[in-house]
């Protein structure tokens, strides 16, 4: 009888300090990256020794401090976007926090829990973000050099925000529901989380099987969103992935989010008759803002934007 393997989640190794663009090294991540992307929509990013232990115990352990506060303190955290900020469901809780690769933005978030501020946990986020930057920012640069598109790199960067996230899940319910966050594709451009030991987090593959992520302090899952979907013409569709409560603790999780503030088209280099154009300008307020209406039903975006809609 043959053994069936069961299918996991693909891993690109970025922990070659000598990573540089026009390197052999180079080359064979970025096709790594853009198969796993076009077969998946996502990827496990591998950092190993760029991500240091120190720092992966330090943020989280900032995340536990920042929920163990008061809720009228937590409630302190507020956004202009809806759904933003500090948000309490009976499973989980979220803070949200836009434009976080500002010091400032995140000098203000701390001050909230810590008046007199706190150098540690400041400068810990600080860090943090700035590392999945560099990783969104390699990332993107390989999708966009793969599809002879790297001419529009420098301009997307300039229109491109960054929401950190970050959650906890209470522990798994004997009974009554235990999907911590619905099946969903991100409305962003691209994704990375990162998790603490407690698993939980699963995508959804084109033949409808579900697959979990591996947790590890220096691995972190990358995954497509709706806007990078647009901008690729469907070469890569965006992740399906959904969190269920499986294990006897609390879970924490940390989300980096790449927004797209400007409208996107379809690159014309994406475009031939194997791949007709599929979408109008997408502009991802709009979306985002569209998706907020239908709070219990999703827009796609073949009836947001698609070109023959």
């Amino acid at each position: 009888m043959a053994v069936q393997t069961q299918t996991k989640i693909p891993v690109v190794d970025f922990s070659d300090e000598n990573l540089k663009p026009g390197t052999a090294s180079w080359l064979k991540v970025r096709n790594d990256v853009c198969r796993a992307l076009e077969e998946y929509g996502c990827f496990a990013a591998e950092l190993g020794n760029k991500f240091p232990l120190e720092l992966h115990e330090a943020i989280f352990g900032a995340a536990q401090e920042l929920f163990d506060f008061p809720t009228e303190t937590k409630e302190k955290v507020t956004s202009e976007k809806l759904f933003h900020g500090y948000v309490a469901s009976p499973l989980r809780e979220r803070m949200m926090i836009d434009n976080a690769t500002s010091p400032q933005v995140i000098r203000k978030l701390t001050n909230i829990f810590w008046p007199n501020g706190n150098d540690h946990v400041r400068e810990s986020a600080d860090a943090y973000v700035k590392k999945m930057t560099e990783l969104d920012e390699m990332v993107t640069r390989m999708v966009f050099e793969n599809y002879g598109a790297e001419k529009y790199y420098d301009s997307h960067l300039e229109l491109t925000s960054r929401t950190l996230s970050l959650l906890r899940y209470k522990k798994h319910q004997k009974d009554g529901n235990n999907e911590g966050i619905k099946t969903h594709t991100d409305k962003h451009f691209t994704t990375i989380l990162h998790q603490n030991r407690v698993r939980g987090l699963e995508v959804k593959t084109k033949d409808g099987e579900w697959i979990g992520f591996d947790p590890s302090p220096s691995s972190f899952l990358f995954l497509a969103g709706d806007a990078l979907q647009v901008w690729s013409n469907d070469r890569i569709q965006a992740s399906l992935h959904r969190v269920m409560l499986v294990e006897n603790e609390e879970r924490y999780s940390l989300g980096t989010f790449a927004f797209h503030e400007g409208t996107i088209h379809v690159p014309e280099e994406l475009i031939d008759e194997k791949h007709p154009l599929q979408y109008n300008p997408f502009n991802n307020n709009e979306y985002a803002k569209a998706q907020v209406a239908l709070i219990q039903k999703e827009i796609s975006l073949k009836s947001f934007c698609g070109v023959n809609c």
